[in-house]
């Protein structure tokens, strides 16, 4: 949620459903996605991979390194 945002009671209830329980398994049985709530079930084709491995990586690293990145992606030509 920003700062600035106009709703702030209404961004709160939005990410507070998006971790429930309900809105997990919708994500995990529709998306394939690892789930942030413990004891909900892993899609079939998920659970082949194994158990989620959370990077040892500080996300504010990414933000910190990003246009260097893409920097180094331009010089690649990649895409």
């Amino acid at each position: 949620m920003v700062s600035t945002s106009k709703n702030k009671a209404a961004a709160v209830k939005f990410l507070e459903y998006l971790s429930s329980p309900a809105a997990q398994n919708f994500f995990a049985q529709g998306n394939n996605e690892y789930p942030v709530v413990k004891g909900v079930q892993l899609d079939p084709v998920l659970k082949r991979y194994g158990s989620f491995k959370e990077a040892s990586v500080n996300v504010e690293t990414y933000g910190r390194n990003s246009g260097q990145a893409v920097k180094i992606a331009d010089r690649a030509s990649w895409k």
